[in-house]
């Protein structure tokens, strides 16, 4: 079966300033459509010269839902793509010659993100020996060795980045995970030694000033985002950035995810605004780019639904609504950091995805009104996660030497650019605010969080308290009018039309992992 994605990788865009390096991303190719089932297992899963920041462009396939960036690796360079993934901290590639890789068809795996040939590097140099292991709950995983080479990236070239090659697994896409190094997978399997990761060789190797990056992913339709590292770029945020403290895992006892407090969640339309949150309420959230949805608290992710008259469908494992609702004026408003924290409005139409069978053919409910996919979904027993459908709207700055996020409502589509470098290692976030009044988030044995002065939130688990009496939404009827000439997809008696579930594709989720110890995987 065909790829469901087309190419599209494009050149560097040379953007740096002193102490950066500028990176595009994209959304790859690389998830074939037998990795796109809806019914998925989830579980944690351009420096120029004189310069010092780094930049990548991000290139994003609206039904892909994988961010990617363009890469090399070894002595000549190869080419591969790998997946930007902020909630993993390894960077791994796919050996050449290997099982799934040499898959004669796509739905039986392939490695179209690329593979690399150790063989023909001669920088190449293995430094351990079977000690590469990164697994999955649904049973799939990468192993092999870890080695250092050559690694470019964004015009740079970091000199001797240890990575994980993988020889035997189940995974075709190479993943570039820059979380915490105390996630790396070794860690996770018993190794202690923790080494120095791709941000950290960065800073090692004098690319960058500090350990921190940030992300700009662009709105649901744009081709290319960008990573900046070292640096930000002010150009592509409006209104204040603002910072939050980022916490500890409560099993670890270290910082291990990009885990900060949401505090607020409120609607607005054209009808009115819905505050869907009690006063108080704090709870933990993951912050990760290689989750494509966002997963909400169970009853605020029901308020949600309430709002925009969706509705979940076991078959598909994804909750449904009119197409028609994206075109809707409107926001999900989501607040970190307690009082005068950032709060970032997610316009409707990011939420609204495309909903595809396998015949190409888009879903409909019975009536032919066109059924989508709502980005957010409940959590269930996993940690809540702010994927891309969230990180879309925000402009993020991931501050690892403060244990700092930076957040700010994103400039969508921006064509200009102002970068400013982190002066110095440890250097906080350039043009940053802190918020005044952030939650006392602390750790407790429970994982439940209480709400008031002294709020709790892990990055483990969370059991948020809601607002029971936000009943009579105001703004649901803004959000969910049906059209002149449609007839009403959620009358009595209407469904998604029927057909075979097992082979049914959400179009807008994909390959969606974040690496072992720090945060959830999510594969499909």
């Amino acid at each position: 079966m065909a790829t469901l994605f087309n190419t599209l990788l494009l050149g560097l865009t040379l953007g740096a300033s002193a102490s950066t390096i500028q990176m595009n991303i994209a959304r790859d190719p690389a998830v074939h459509a037998a990795q796109l089932e809806a019914n998925y297992v989830r579980s944690r899963l351009v420096r120029r010269a004189g310069s010092s920041t780094v930049t990548e462009s991000l290139i994003n396939n609206v039904t892909g839902g994988l961010y990617a960036a363009s890469i090399t690796v070894g002595t000549p360079p190869q080419k591969l793509t790998l997946q930007i993934d902020t909630g993993s901290s390894d960077v791994w590639v796919p050996v050449a010659g290997s099982d799934i890789c040499d898959a004669p068809a796509a739905e039986d795996g392939g490695c179209p993100g690329g593979t690399f040939d150790n063989t023909t590097s001669s920088t190449y140099k293995v430094v351990g020996a079977g000690e590469f292991n990164i697994s999955y709950v649904d049973g799939s995983g990468a192993a092999g060795d870890y080695f250092t080479d050559m690694f470019g990236i964004g015009g740079a070239t970091v000199k001797g980045l240890e990575m994980g090659l993988s020889v035997d697994g189940q995974i075709g896409q190479g993943i570039m995970g820059i979380g915490y190094n105390t996630s790396e997978a070794n860690v996770e399997t018993g190794n202690t030694t923790i080494y120095a990761n791709l941000p950290n060789e960065m800073v090692d190797e004098g690319l960058i000033n500090s350990l921190a990056y940030s992300l700009w992913l662009n709105d649901l339709s744009a081709s290319t985002g960008s990573i900046l590292f070292g640096g930000i770029d002010t150009d592509k945020f409006t209104g204040d950035l603002i910072s939050v403290d980022v916490y500890p895992s409560r099993r670890s006892k270290s910082v291990v995810s990009f885990t900060v407090a949401f505090t607020s969640l409120s609607a607005t339309s054209s009808s009115g605004t819905d505050q869907l949150t009690a006063d108080g309420f704090a709870t933990a959230a993951i912050l990760d780019s290689g989750t494509t949805l966002t997963y909400l608290p169970n009853e605020v992710a029901e308020m949600v639904f309430a709002e925009l008259g969706a509705q979940y469908y076991t078959q598909l494992d994804a909750v449904v609504l009119p197409c028609y609702t994206g075109d809707k004026n409107g926001t999900i408003n989501f607040g970190f950091g307690g009082t005068g924290g950032p709060v970032i409005k997610v316009p409707i139409k990011e939420l609204v995805l495309p909903l595809t069978l396998p015949s190409g053919k888009a879903a409909t409910y019975t009536d032919k009104v066109a059924a989508c996919q709502l980005g957010v979904q409940a959590a269930g027993d996993l940690p809540i996660l702010f994927g891309d459908t969230f990180l879309r709207s925000a402009y993020v700055v991931y501050d690892l030497a403060n244990n700092r996020i930076g957040l700010a409502q994103t400039d969508f589509n921006a064509t200009s650019s102002n970068v400013v470098s982190f002066p110095s290692f440890g250097a906080p976030i350039p043009s940053a605010t802190t918020a005044p009044n952030e939650a006392a988030v602390t750790q407790t044995a429970t994982d439940i969080p209480k709400v008031g002065a002294s709020a709790t939130a892990s990055g483990d688990s969370a059991a948020p308290t809601y607002n029971p009496t936000a009943t009579g939404l105001s703004a649901a009827s803004g959000f969910t009018s049906t059209p002149t000439g449609t007839s009403k997809s959620k009358s009595a008696g209407n469904s998604i039309e029927p057909f075979a579930w097992s082979r049914v594709f959400v179009g807008i989720i994909t390959l969606s992992m974040m690496g072992v110890g720090g945060g959830v995987f999510a594969w499909l």
